[in-house]
């Protein structure tokens, strides 16, 4: 490099830092401080330690011949004896922290020439009871309001577009009017404890995470039809809600959306919903019923978890998963329909259903989870079927009802300890393999009697106990109550019919057939 060339590199850095230090000045004017743009003649209020000293501040629109037109990041945050604040017509943004923390601040105008309002700029000023935001402002950043815990009415212009934690944990906010311009709300109102109701516009089409969140006194809510989804813990913990309507624009209920709803007790998801999140009503303890759609396809892990008033549930036909944990706790439990297109069933997934006396399997499930009926301490006789290949661990254990098991698997399923006491059951398994039961390497073996689905595995029709007629193949039940659930297998695991009461099933073909009529099993020669 040659020394002219250095000589006139050293010139251009001088002069840009000459012209760095030229364009920003920094002034100092009532005890409060100014960041001076020279270049184009504005001011922005910056942080200044007097501020902390101070009840009442009044910022001109002018220091000397500059405007003033923002308010810096952090500017007053902690100024916890800032009462009151006057900001000028020359503003126009409120910088990211602006008042947070400014526990005293009571009063403030926002200006009409302010359009935003940075991320938690008021966030923490709990004495903050009230506040008109001007038509001019288009956006409430993230958690702008969250924590104003005395916040009691507040008026959003048409112009605002997203609320995205805007009022998290104002905790005094009754009521709010949320405008025709917002198109969606993400974790908005979490925690607002006193909002009791709230009406959402037709122009929102999402409801975000955690949106109404904790929202422990609101009761009712009406979701527009042009909302698609309802996000993850949306409603989490609305104690207070005891209806909501989903409309057919819904595709998703996220995970724990309506988890702790405790007075829920219905709610009918439409067609459009494809599948319920994780723990999706997960401790929603007085939910009685519920209608799932045939477009729903899975249940999230832990979906119905504590539900413990639930009493029945049909599942439809386009289901093909129960999740982990999925009816964990429905104590009230006493009958559920599995369709056949589900192939599994969760770990512990009716763990602790201690009303449930009878379930069918169908034979398109080919694994149990482990602890999947653990607890259900009513369910007197199980039938599994053939096309189950294994049984997770302690998958029946502590049903101390249990006293028969019938496994029409002809090869013995995996199963390491998922029964307890089997020396006190009976298992029925079919004739040719009674032997690889008895002997094999598996905890079958340890059953008191492993009998054969034959004559000699036969339980006797007492005289007044259900009446069964086999004619021309056709296999019909007298005496049955009304609403008990019936199913009848072949031996090898087919279904042949299931509903309730007296039913009629085409046994044709079968040599033995197996109903189960509620909690109770029967062996009928069809020959």
């Amino acid at each position: 490099m040659t020394k002219h060339l250095r000589i006139l590199l050293a010139l251009i850095l001088l002069m840009a830092v000459s012209v760095a230090k030229a364009s920003t000045l920094y002034y100092k004017k009532d005890n409060i401080s100014y960041a001076v743009n020279t270049d184009d003649s504005t001011a922005m209020v910056v942080a200044n330690r007097d501020y902390k000293y101070m009840t009442k501040i009044t910022i001109p629109a002018t220091i000397k011949t500059y405007r003033v037109t923002e308010l810096g990041e952090s500017c007053f945050a902690g100024c916890t004896k800032l009462k009151s604040v006057t900001i000028p017509n020359s503003v126009t943004g409120l910088g990211n922290s602006c008042f947070e923390g400014c526990t005293n601040l009571t009063s403030v105008t926002i200006p009409n020439s302010v359009t935003g309002l940075g991320w938690y700029c008021f966030r923490g000023c709990t004495s903050l009871t009230s506040i008109t935001i001007p038509n001019s402002v288009t956006e409430l950043s993230c958690e702008c309001f969250m924590g104003c815990t005395s916040l009691t009415n507040i008026t959003i212009p048409n112009s605002v577009t997203s609320l995205d934690g805007t009022f998290h944990g104002c905790t005094s906010l009754a009521s709010i009017t949320i405008p025709n311009s917002v198109t969606s709300l993400y974790d908005t109102f979490q925690g607002c404890t006193s909002l009791g109701s709230i009406t959402i516009p037709n122009s929102v089409t999402s409801l975000g995470v955690s949106c109404f969140s904790g929202c422990t006194s609101l009761t009712s809510i009406i979701i527009p039809n042009y909302v698609t989804g309802l996000g993850d813990a949306c409603f989490h913990g609305c104690k207070s809600l005891t209806s909501i309507t989903i409309p057919n624009s819904v595709t998703e209920l996220g995970d724990h959306c309506f988890d702790g709803c405790k007075k829920l007790t219905s709610i009918t998801i439409p067609n459009s919903v494809s599948s319920l999140g994780g723990g999706c009503f997960e401790g929603c303890t007085s939910l009685t019923s519920i209608t799932i759609p045939n477009s729903v396809t899975s249940l999230g892990e832990s979906c119905f978890y504590g539900c413990m008033s639930l009493g029945s549930i049909t599942i439809p036909n386009s289901v093909t998963e129960l999740g982990i944990e999925c009816f964990r706790g429905c104590k009230s439990l006493t009958s559920i329909t599995i369709p056949n297109s589900v192939i599994s069933l969760g770990g512990s997934c009716f763990v602790g259903c201690t009303s449930l006396t009878s379930i069918t399997i169908p034979n398109s499930v080919t694994k149990l989870g482990y602890d999947c009926f653990r607890g259900c301490e009513s369910l007197r006789s199980i039938t599994i079927p053939n096309s189950v290949i294994s049984l997770g661990g302690s998958c029946f254990v502590g049903c101390t009802s249990l006293k028969e098991v019938t496994c029409l698997a002809e090869t013995p399923p995996y199963a390491y300890y998922p029964f307890e006491d089997e020396a006190q059951k009976t298992l029925y398994v079919p004739e040719a393999s009674v032997e690889a039961y008895k002997t094999g390497f598996y905890d079958w073996r340890f059953f008191g009697k492993i009998l054969p689905l034959s004559t000699n595995g036969i339980k006797a029709v007492s005289k007044g106990d259900i009446g069964m007629n086999l004619e021309n193949g056709t296999l019909t039940l007298s005496n049955v109550p009304e609403n008990e659930p019936v199913s009848v297998y072949s031996t090898t695991g087919q279904l042949l019919g299931t509903g309730k009461g007296n039913i009629s099933v085409n046994a044709q073909g079968a040599q033995m057939v197996i109903v189960k009529v509620g909690g109770k099993s029967y062996k009928m020669l069809a020959k």
